[in-house]
């Protein structure tokens, strides 16, 4: 069902006629890997309304994961470079011991890079899918990352980001299933 649900998507995101921005960002270290593709649905005045899709492979934790995300993002006019997003996060895969996660996160983003520093910003993300929320062997995720990032040209920026997943699972403590400094790259097409 959940093949069906995503093969949908994807050929959705491939034959759609209207191109605002996409994306697509590599990061990766000797331990892992992860990559990403950020379809934009609107973008107006107002904002932005982005589909995201990011697949995981840390071979140190053994985690396999992948999630489909729907982003609301804009820029406050008074502050230059600074953006907001706020949105939802579905994860899916399995980690070490062979533990399923199934989970829908809420998610908070920000972004700033003033124009005066010539490309040069920060990021940070913050999601979270509490129990309510989990499914299969997984009772809680907390996923968060900072980052540094230069936009060598308008459409590509260099980035180091560091990231942390902590999960909860049933009858076991909290642990991280993901945690690493990935280097790396995003391009808009």
């Amino acid at each position: 069902m959940l093949k069906k649900i995503g093969m949908a998507i994807l050929v959705s995101l491939l034959v759609s006629t209207h191109v605002y921005g996409d994306s697509l960002s590599l990061e990766f270290n000797d331990d892992s890997a992860q990559v990403g593709y950020s379809h934009v649905i609107q973008q107006d005045g107002y904002g932005t309304s982005s589909l995201n899709l990011r697949g995981l492979y840390n071979d140190d934790k053994e985690t396999k994961l992948g999630s489909l995300g729907l982003d609301f993002s804009g820029e406050p006019g008074h502050v230059p470079g600074l953006r907001f997003g706020i949105g939802g996060e579905l994860y899916g895969g399995t980690t070490d011991y062979h533990q399923d996660i199934l989970s829908l996160g809420v998610c908070g983003n920000a972004a700033f890079a003033p124009p005066t520093l010539g490309g040069l910003g920060v990021d940070g993300r913050v999601c979270y899918a509490p129990k309510i929320f989990s499914f299969m062997d997984l009772e809680r995720l907390l996923e968060t990352s900072v980052g540094l990032f230069y936009a060598v040209t308008p459409k590509i920026k260099i980035k180091a980001t560091y990231q942390n997943m902590d999960a909860d699972f049933e009858h076991q403590d909290s642990r991280h299933i993901d945690e690493a400094v990935r280097v790396g790259f995003t391009a808009q097409f």
